[in-house]
C-alpha cells in the first residue's frame, strides 16, 4: 500500500510539473517584461487580462503580462502591464479604448499619455501601464528594447483625416464587427464591409451651440472608414447615407458618418472639414553615373588614352611585322616604301 501511494504521489506530481510547464508554454504566460528596470527587480508575473476581452482579440492581441517591480534598497513598488498585438494598428487602437477620459498627453517614445499615477504608451506592437510609477527616458528604452517580438510598422493615413476641435481622448480605433458595436453601434457591419480590410475611427465633438432642450452632455459621434480604393467605397455609400439619424458624405476613398448630431448645423461642420488628398506618386527613373557630367569627361579622357595606347601598339606591330618580313627576303624592292625628297629639289 505505502509503495502504490508511492508511485501515485510521484506520478501527480509528474503530471503538476508537465501541466506546469504547458502552462508557462503558453502565449499568455510567456514572459514578455524584463527581469530588471535600472534598480527594480521583478517579481512574480502573471496575465494581464483584457478590458474587453472580444474587442481586443479583434484588435489583434497576442499576449498579455503584468509584473510586480521592487527597489530592495529603497523599498519602493510599482507595476507594469504589458499587451503585444500583431501589428502596430492593433496597438494603438487598444492605447485608444484602455486610457483615461482625464488623461494627460506627454512627449516621449511611442504615444502616451498619462494621469496622477500611471502612464499609457503605445509603441510599436505594444500597449504598456505602468502603475504607480512614471519612469525616465533611459527606462522606458530599456523596455521597449528587450521586449520578444517587437514590431513597428508604419500606420494608416486615416488619423490625418480626422479634423481638429474633437472632445479629448475620445478617440476609438475600429477594425472589426466588435468594436463597431461598442462604438458605433447604428451602423451595421455589413456597411462598413470589413471584409475590403476597411477601417475606421469615431471620434466625438461638442456642440457648437447650446440647443434648447437638448440633453446634458449631447455631441455628435464622427465615425471616418476608409476603404483601400475609391471604387469600394462609392459602392458603400448608399448604404451609409441609409443609416437613419445620420448624415453621411464620401471624399474619394474616405467615407465620414455623423452620428446623433445635436444639430443640422453640428453635423455639417465636422463632416465640411473631412477632406481627402490624394497623393500622386512620379515614377522616375534614378539617376545613374552616365547622367554625371565629371564622369562623362573622365570616361572622355579614358577613350582617348586607350586610343593613344592602341595606335602607338599597332605601329610598333606592323613595323615589327614588315622588318621581319624583309629579314626573310618576302618583301621585295618594289613593296620599299618610296621617299620623295622634296627638299633637295628647291
Amino acid at each position: 500500500m505505502l509503495r502504490g501511494a508511492s508511485n501515485r504521489y510521484m506520478k501527480l506530481r509528474l503530471f503538476s510539473g508537465t501541466a506546469l510547464l504547458l502552462l508557462l508554454a503558453m502565449p499568455g504566460f510567456s514572459a514578455i517584461l524584463p527581469d530588471t528596470i535600472g534598480a527594480f527587480q521583478r517579481g512574480d508575473a502573471a496575465p494581464a487580462p483584457a478590458p474587453d476581452a472580444k474587442v481586443w482579440n479583434e484588435f489583434g492581441l497576442q499576449a498579455s503580462e503584468t509584473s510586480p517591480y521592487a527597489d530592495p534598497a529603497t523599498g519602493k513598488k510599482f507595476s507594469i502591464t504589458a499587451y503585444r498585438f500583431q501589428d502596430s494598428t492593433g496597438a494603438l487602437a487598444a492605447w485608444m479604448d484602455a486610457r483615461p477620459a482625464d488623461a494627460k498627453p506627454f512627449q516621449g517614445d511611442g504615444i502616451g499619455v498619462e494621469t496622477a499615477t500611471e502612464q499609457y504608451i503605445a509603441v510599436g506592437n505594444f500597449l504598456f501601464i505602468f502603475h504607480g510609477y512614471k519612469p525616465n527616458h533611459d527606462e522606458l528604452a530599456h523596455v521597449f528594447l528587450t521586449v520578444p517580438l517587437y514590431t513597428n510598422a508604419p500606420l494608416g493615413p486615416l488619423r490625418g483625416y480626422v479634423p481638429h476641435g474633437f472632445i479629448p481622448n475620445s478617440e476609438r480605433y475600429i477594425l472589426g464587427p466588435e468594436s463597431l458595436a461598442k462604438y458605433a453601434g447604428l451602423i451595421p457591419p455589413s456597411t462598413a464591409a470589413f471584409h475590403f480590410s476597411t477601417e475606421g475611427e469615431a471620434v466625438d465633438f461638442a456642440p457648437s451651440t447650446t440647443k434648447a432642450g437638448a440633453k446634458s452632455g449631447a455631441k455628435t459621434t464622427l465615425v471616418i472608414f476608409n476603404f483601400p480604393g475609391i471604387e469600394m467605397a462609392q459602392k458603400q455609400f448608399p448604404a451609409f447615407a441609409a443609416v437613419p439619424g445620420t448624415v453621411a458624405k464620401r471624399t474619394g476613398p474616405i467615407v465620414a458618418i455623423a452620428l446623433h448630431p445635436v444639430t443640422p448645423d453640428d453635423a455639417e461642420r465636422v463632416l465640411s472639414q473631412v477632406k481627402y488628398q490624394a497623393e500622386i506618386t512620379m515614377n522616375e527613373r534614378p539617376p545613374t553615373l552616365k547622367d554625371n557630367p565629371g564622369n562623362l569627361l573622365l570616361n572622355i579622357a579614358i577613350l582617348c588614352g586607350v586610343l593613344i595606347v592602341f595606335c602607338v601598339i599597332s605601329g610598333l606591330v606592323f613595323g615589327g611585322i614588315r622588318y621581319a618580313l624583309k629579314r626573310s627576303g618576302a618583301v621585295s624592292e618594289a613593296d620599299e616604301m618610296i621617299s620623295l625628297h622634296l627638299t633637295e629639289k628647291s
